[in-house]
């Protein structure tokens, strides 16, 4: 996933647009005709796109830009339609039920997608990929996207029926610090963890009313994960084992061999459910919590973080030296930073060793290679193959692809290098183009980063977009149906868990491995959410062995 501009920032990978379109007056949607691009000037199209959100600032002007360069070649119009939020998901359903023509739209897993191609209203897009006739597809979809991006169709075969939009697969947790204080308490860059504890301690002996290292009061982006990123961690992978989200607060861990469920293991479980995991997974460790608290009495984070509701506020306002967010991040908060404080410098602090030396494959990043937006193409189009012509040509270039996603060179953005760009001087933000790529340009092969991220930082933004970079889960292409167990999952002491470890996880509880011991052995006598435990295990268990009865790990 993705967030970047404007709301694509924060939620990075999050959605993207299906496309839809087609071919003079021949539809593809068998699939059965051999897609080709057009070697000569074809006639004049206007292809219908569907894309949610509100309609960018100068967009008319980007279209006409297109069409321009594109007369001679493609000669395509395009009317693109733009929907707010509330209202796409319904109006996608009501345009293709009532056969209109669609020839690119946004959908999502999230959204109508799997139910659309159940119901065969998808157009399989198989054969314009890895297709020389399309050399921008070849280019920036790969068979690791392509072959993890797939979903079953009316055949029970996997198919693609979506253009998958993604750029990162995850993100790097960074600490963000004051490179001005650290100048001010004579230290240089931080590049350990040692050099991170002595900048609080400077902070709380030079600045007394700053926070070294401001919290968000819901756990994330907290101590622990720095705390663990010290730590020569288990290689779960190696080891067999594998996180599975159930849902909401619930989370199993199961031991793989040989394509068998060995063991299992979930939120709330008994001690004894790990005794049999692989060492040093079979016991429980808090020595996490002890370094949090650790942290708390020393003064590095608040005496009561909970009720913090702005972590990043604080730090942009100048009240807090450090934070902790990720990496893809750093053009928004290095903005907000400046906006209030013209004098400060934004350092970043990469926690984890095996990210900052680039390890590939890194055992701690496990991903199924998903994307969550896709560019579908309706049944009902006509056009499908000069809508993939249009696509084909966005992802042909990085000038093809800058044109949709920053706007027109030198009016909207100016390029600094060949992988960052800027703004013209002068220019006003809040009426220039501003696109989220999310919804039709975002891929890993074309990635521009804003000019103020630091050229050191250029090579992890490209780390993360690496898919040799992760792990693949031994689940991926699995789904877990909670329909079974829908009643157990929804039992509230699974949300009570977690609410009774926020306190530990934000350095408040005195003793937190007396604590946290306290709490599991309540958790064990809790009679109806061990009943509901074992429940969700078993029916767990018996869909992901069904899984890898079909899918073997290879």
């Amino acid at each position: 996933m993705n967030k970047k501009k404007k709301i694509v920032t924060a939620l990075a990978i999050v959605m993207l647009m299906s496309v839809m379109s087609g071919c003079g007056g021949s539809n593809n949607g068998g699939n059965t005709a051999e897609p080709t691009a057009a070697d000569t000037k074809p006639e004049e199209m206007t292809l219908n796109v569907m894309l949610w959100g509100d309609k960018p600032k100068q967009f008319d002007n980007i279209v006409a830009e297109f069409e321009q360069q594109t007369k001679d070649t493609l000669n395509l119009k395009l009317n693109v339609t733009f929907t707010p939020q509330a209202d796409y998901v319904n109006k996608l359903k009501l345009k293709l039920a009532a056969g209109e023509q669609v020839d690119i739209a946004f959908d999502a897993p999230w959204m109508n997608m799997n139910a659309f191609i159940a119901q065969d209203n998808y157009i399989n897009l198989d054969s314009y990929f890895n297709n020389d006739s399309y050399p921008g597809l070849k280019k920036a979809f790969g068979d690791k996207i392509l072959n993890n991006n797939k979903f079953t169709g009316t055949d029970g075969q996997l198919h693609t029926y979506g253009v998958p939009l993604g750029q990162y697969l995850g993100d790097i947790g960074a600490i963000y610090y004051r490179k001005d204080f650290a100048a001010k308490y004579g230290m240089s860059d931080i590049k350990n963890h040692e050099e991170l504890l002595a900048y609080f301690d400077n902070v709380l002996k030079n600045d007394k009313n700053v926070i070294p290292f401001v919290i968000k009061n819901d756990g994330t982006y907290g101590a622990s994960g720095i705390i663990d990123g010290q730590k020569d961690l288990p290689n779960k992978p190696e080891l067999g084992a594998w996180d599975l989200l159930l849902g909401p607060n619930v989370t199993s861990t199961l031991i793989i061999k040989d394509n068998k469920v060995t063991d299992i293991s979930m939120t709330g479980d008994k001690a004894e459910s790990i005794a049999n995991f692989p060492a040093p997974l079979n016991v429980k460790d808090y020595s996490t919590f002890e370094t949090i608290r650790e942290w708390h009495d020393k003064g590095y984070i608040e005496k009561e973080p909970i009720v913090r509701k702005d972590a990043r506020g604080t730090f942009t306002a100048g009240k807090a030296a450090a934070m902790s967010e990720g990496l893809s991040n750093f053009s928004t908060l290095n903005s907000e930073l400046l906006a209030g404080n013209p004098d400060a410098q934004l350092g970043v602090y990469l926690y984890q060793k095996s990210v900052r030396d680039k390890v590939q494959p890194n055992p701690a990043w496990i991903s199924d290679f998903r994307y969550w937006n896709f560019l579908c193409i309706p049944q009902s189009s006509a056009n499908a193959d000069r809508a993939m012509s249009f696509i084909n040509w966005l992802f042909e270039s990085q000038a093809n692809h800058d044109l949709f996603e920053l706007g027109i060179e030198g009016t909207n953005w100016e390029a600094v290098g060949e992988d960052k760009f800027t703004y013209p001087e002068g220019i006003d933000l809040g009426q220039n183009y501003n696109f989220s790529g999310y919804l039709l340009t975002n891929n890993p092969t074309y990635i521009r980063l804003p000019a103020d991220v630091p050229d050191e930082l250029v090579d992890y933004y490209r780390y993360v977009a690496d898919g040799k970079s992760f792990v693949k889960s031994a689940l991926t292409g699995f789904a877990f149906n909670q329909d079974p167990v829908k009643g157990q999952l929804a039992n509230p002491d699974f949300a009570n868990i977690s609410t009774e470890q926020l306190s530990y996880t934000l350095g408040m509880v005195e003793n937190p491995t007396a604590g946290l011991q306290k709490l599991q052995q309540k958790w064990e006598s809790n009679k109806k959410l061990q009943a509901d435990i074992e429940t969700i295990k078993a029916e767990v268990k018996q869909q992901v062995q069904t899984y890898l009865d079909a899918n073997p790990i290879q």
